[in-house]
């Protein structure tokens, strides 16, 4: 299935009138709100975005989605169905971490050395290995590398509050098959690789088809 093809086909999920594909509907898809069209666009970056616009509330709100093919292959997300959950679940997360702000006036930033000085506090042989990875082993034992930049490490704690407990965050949440924390598109991301763009646990698709 080429772009435009899955494009029109997870589009006419989100416009069934009876729909019967598994996708959650309980928050008011498809009638609080609306997946209103897809459109593919460049990324800045070199990988392909999905442009996705949702009516809500009287307005509309646009936001794109990581579309990139072989990215897509690797991460199980290359049928209509699958894909669309995808939309689903990342515009649900846009709303609870949006409701979450408090526009509280942020800290001065967590400098890179004092990121290095919280995870070796806190993980075992933590450190650098080389620029812009740190490595550290978690609670489980297993070893998990943060690729981040001093530069990159700037941009994303910029006006957080609590940045480091930001990427513990995610560090403790990894699967097992997730060893790598990777910096894209201003944010961290769990992956089984070290390459961009971040590719998500196989595991979860285990658990989801069981």
């Amino acid at each position: 299935m080429n772009d435009a093809d899955l494009v029109r086909a997870v589009q006419a999920i989100f416009d069934a009138d009876d729909p019967a594909d598994g996708i959650d509907r309980s928050d008011g898809l498809g009638e609080d709100h609306r997946i209103e069209s897809l459109r593919v666009v460049a990324g800045e970056d070199g990988f392909d975005d999905l442009e996705v616009t949702v009516a809500v509330d009287g307005r509309r709100v646009v936001s794109r989605l990581l579309f990139d093919r072989a990215w897509r292959a690797e991460s199980g997300l290359d049928d209509p169905p699958a894909y669309a959950a995808f939309v689903v679940a990342r515009w649900r997360s846009a709303r609870i971490d949006g409701a979450r702000s408090t526009g509280a006036p942020a800290p001065d930033p967590v400098t890179y050395a004092e990121l290095e000085h919280a995870l070796r506090r806190r993980h075992a042989g933590a450190t650098r290995t080389r620029f812009g990875v740190l490595e550290g082993v978690g609670e489980d034992g297993e070893p998990f590398f943060v690729h981040v930049t001093p530069r990159e490490w700037r941009q994303f704690a910029a006006d957080r509050p609590d940045p480091v407990g930001d990427l513990e965050e995610r560090i403790d949440a990894r699967w097992d098959d997730e060893a790598h924390i990777v910096f894209f598109r201003g944010d961290f991301h769990r992956s089984i690789r070290a390459e961009l763009p971040p590719v998500r646990s196989m595991l979860l698709r285990e658990d989801a088809s069981g």
